[in-house]
């Protein structure tokens, strides 16, 4: 019996029980991407395939974030976080895909921390384990531990090669290792080692050539302070020389000096002795002089002698001759005059007595013998004027008394005036020996006065020969000084140079010493390999 039309439709449209198994049979072949189509049914059928299809796509859309999140992570990309919302369970799949991208992102982020660090040197940096949990904290406590593993070993190299650094040729590698890292270690220890058996030999060889430096740097020093003893020596010496040539020429220039002043002094003492025979002869003049002048006063004194006695007669005859007044009034006139001129003399003499006193400090004792006579002289001629002068006021007073006895006492007038003039004449017998006595005496005063002058030159001729003679006399003693200084300089010149000679022997074993050293050292040194 053959179908319908409408029985073909009816047996080719399916129902929505089958669709909906249809649908869940794709969803359990993984084929999420099928879905139901609602315009096949009709009422309650399509709302059911609707609801089907939405179901599937709220089920598949978080299923397939997390699939290409995943996808991401497969190829080494971490998507960004989910922000779309879900619910129920659909939003723990959410939080927890963002815990796991959160946790991918701090894992990167610390590998790329540990990468820069290690990249700068910072090798002891390690990974933050303590923010994770499970395989991520295993995984980064796994890379601590390599990261140990592969920079302790480094580490401690490094720590050795920093004491090496600082000259602490004692520090090794004490860490157990194993594999490349126990070569590592065993090969920095061998050449820590090898270092310090190297330095130590050097060490030994600088201490024999420190040894021996020290011996040469002595012997150049000692060297050194001879040549600067010989050299202030040498100064010493050609200063003292300097100096006796100095004294040397002094000594001359005093010499010729004394010998030139000797000269004067010579010629001042001769001329000295010609001027005080001069001064002799003068002495000589002046000594007759004072012989006249003598003579002089003896007759002055006769005429003294008679005018008393004649004083006395007319004494006698004034008692008989008061008439003749006016004559013996003349008389007692002259007898003033007489007495005036007396007095006259007198000053005069007392004068020249001045003169010849300053004149005796330098003529000697003829002068002072005149100087006596003269003043003997004087006191007679003052006695003369004084006894003149009293005979004039009695013989005025007699004058009054006696008037008429002309006659008579003009006899003792005439002697009287006799007397004066005789008194006259040995006054200018005196005046004239006095002043040859005054002419004399100054001449001899000039002759002193040249004789002094010429003495006083022989004293300084005299004193500046004995000031040469004490400069000659040191200048002496300063040469011989010298010389026995230069003698000194020259004996340590000699031990110095007698020292300087054993010091240079000394040295020059040491500098063979130095040699056989340096050449070991070289020898050693040439072991290491520079380049």
């Amino acid at each position: 019996m053959k179908k319908s039309s409408a029985d073909k439709t009816e047996a080719a449209t399916p129902t929505a029980q089958q669709e909906i198994a249809r649908l869940a049979a794709a969803m359990v072949a993984g084929k999420l991407s099928e879905r139901g189509d609602p315009a096949l049914f009709r009422g309650a059928d399509a709302e059911l395939v609707s609801m089907v299809n939405q179901m599937l796509d709220s089920l598949v859309s978080p299923l397939r974030l997390a699939a290409g999140s995943i996808d991401e992570i497969a190829h080494g990309r971490i998507p960004p976080f989910v922000i779309d919302d879900y619910q129920g369970e659909y939003n723990d799949i959410k939080r927890n895909l963002n815990t796991l991208l959160a946790t991918l992102y701090g894992m990167h982020n610390e590998t790329q921390d540990l990468i820069g660090n290690i990249s700068a040197g910072r090798l002891q940096t390690r990974g933050n384990d303590w923010d994770y949990q499970g395989i991520w904290r295993e995984l980064i406590g796994g890379v601590n531990g390599t990261l140990d593993a592969v920079l302790n070993p480094i580490s401690e190299a490094s720590t050795v090669l920093g004491r090496l650094a600082n000259y602490d040729l004692g520090a090794r590698m004490q860490g157990r290792y194993h594999g490349e890292h126990a070569v590592i270690k065993k090969a920095m220890n061998a050449t820590a080692e090898s270092l310090h058996s190297a330095v130590s030999q050097v060490a030994e060889t600088v201490d024999l050539v420190s040894t021996v430096g020290k011996r040469i740097s002595q012997g150049s020093q000692m060297v050194a302070n001879g040549a600067a003893e010989q050299e202030r020596q040498l100064t010493e010496t050609t200063t003292t020389v300097t100096h006796l040539a100095e004294y040397a020429q002094k000594s001359a220039q005093s010499t010729a000096e004394a010998r030139t002043n000797a000269q004067r002094s010579a010629a001042a003492i001769t001329t000295a002795k010609a001027e005080m025979e001069r001064m002799l002869e003068a002495m000589k003049e002046i000594r007759a002089s004072a012989d006249g002048t003598a003579g002089i006063i003896q007759q002055i004194d006769t005429i003294a002698k008679e005018t008393d006695l004649l004083s006395a007669t007319a004494s006698t005859k004034a008692t008989v001759v008061r008439s003749s007044a006016s004559g013996f009034g003349v008389v007692a006139q002259e007898i003033r005059k007489l007495s005036e001129r007396c007095e006259e003399a007198g000053s005069r003499l007392k004068s020249f007595q001045q003169r010849v006193n300053f004149s005796a400090k330098t003529a000697g004792d003829g002068i002072d013998h005149l100087i006596s006579e003269y003043e003997e002289l004087i006191h007679d001629l003052k006695n003369v004027a004084t006894n003149s002068s009293l005979l004039g006021v009695n013989a005025a007073i007699s004058a009054a008394h006696v008037e008429g006895a002309g006659n008579d006492f003009e006899l003792l007038t005439d002697e009287i005036r006799q007397l004066a003039r005789r008194s006259a004449d040995a006054a200018k017998q005196t005046e004239t020996l006095v002043r040859s006595s005054i002419s004399m005496s100054r001449k001899g005063e000039e002759i002193s006065f040249e004789i002094d002058r010429h003495l006083a030159g022989a004293v300084a001729g005299a004193q500046q020969i004995d000031a040469l003679t004490d400069e000659i006399a040191r200048a002496t003693n300063e040469q011989a000084s010298g010389l026995e200084q230069i003698s000194r300089s020259i004996t340590q010149i000699n031990d110095v140079t007698s020292q300087n000679a054993a010091t240079a022997l000394e040295s020059t074993d040491a500098a063979k010493n130095l040699d056989l050293q340096v050449k070991k050292l070289t020898k050693m040194v040439s072991t290491f390999r520079l380049q």
